[in-house]
């Protein structure tokens, strides 16, 4: 029998040439425990815009103990390279977004070739997923989706929210899932605000994860109170302009009465008042929050709100 080394390694996976010349690769990191046990992923930099997630994947890693580790750590810090080089929620070279076309094509545009190398060269390896993402460049959301058919692995993540939903079509998760691979889709920070706590609640949920899996030593932190809920709404301007805030980015996961004003849109030209975005449900719960002032296009995300008339308890 082979003998298990401990230790770190980084594997680069070639995906294609660009017409520049320059070889685009994805770097895995994997860390090997001493003794044989579970293999979590761990995924960041699907949308370029919400860097964070790759700082939480760093320090993740970066407090594992190879030595006291059971199983395996894979871990894809920066899944689309060039949107994170341009800060962009889609790939710049085709304006398509990673997230939404796994499996992949094997011939077909860049980033659903992208899809398909991550699908092929990632997923099979593992046997749990974290997949991180935040509100990107000016939303701040605090939540993740939960897995029913693994409910304890997402209860150990932390969240206080825990959004039951069947996702959207050709995400990196659904994926995962229909390879029978539970997962945790982790919605945290962006927009540049408290992005210590965020971090630091980002790596911890991944640590108390694999507490619970019996990978690091201790017990998995759970929040105090977990909540989950089956009904969110996306509410998106009509009109652009400049967003003027109404809610703090602090009062996430709180409760506003419905027609509450969570913001108002204006001409940035002449200033006139455009929309006025208010809370949909009579008890609703803050998921996604804009803080300040921000511009606005018609149809970006400005808030995302819960409804606390079905949220219960775990």
């Amino acid at each position: 029998m082979a003998t298990r080394m401990p230790g770190r390694s980084i594997r680069w996976i070639p995906v294609f040439t660009l017409a520049n010349g320059h070889e685009v690769q994805l770097a895995v990191h994997e860390i090997v425990g001493a003794e044989e046990g579970p293999v979590l992923g761990l995924v960041a930099g699907i949308h370029g815009d919400e860097p964070l997630g790759v700082e939480m994947v760093r320090r993740a890693l970066d407090a594992i103990d190879p030595a006291t580790l059971t199983g395996s750590v894979l871990a894809l810090p920066v899944a689309n390279p060039y949107a994170l080089q341009a800060a962009r929620r889609n790939t710049p070279l085709d304006m398509m977004n990673l997230n939404r076309v796994f499996p992949g094509d094997p011939g077909g545009m860049l980033t659903e070739q992208l899809a398909h190398v991550i699908r092929r060269e990632f997923l099979p390896r593992i046997q749990y997923l974290i997949d991180y993402h935040s509100g990107g460049t000016f939303p701040t959301v605090d939540y993740i989706y939960l897995d029913e058919r693994d409910p304890d692995l997402s209860r150990a993540y932390g969240c206080e929210y825990l959004y039951r939903s069947q996702g959207f079509a050709g995400t990196l998760t659904g994926e995962a899932r229909q390879l029978g691979i539970p997962s945790i889709v982790s919605e945290l920070g962006g927009g540049g605000h408290r992005d210590e706590y965020y971090i630091a609640k980002g790596f911890g949920g991944a640590l108390s994860v694999m507490r619970h899996l019996g990978m690091i030593p201790g017990e998995a932190v759970r929040a105090e109170r977990q909540w989950v809920f089956d009904e969110l709404v996306t509410i998106r301007p009509s009109q652009g302009g400049t967003l003027i805030s109404h809610v703090e980015v602090e009062r996430l996961g709180g409760r506003v009465a419905g027609g509450t004003v969570l913001g108002e849109v204006r001409n940035a030209a002449t200033f006139e008042l455009l929309e006025t975005l208010r809370a949909p449900y009579d008890s609703s719960i803050l998921i996604l929050v804009r803080e300040g002032v921000s511009t606005v296009d018609p149809g970006d995300y400005a808030y995302m709100i819960g409804n606390a008339a079905g949220a219960v308890e775990m």
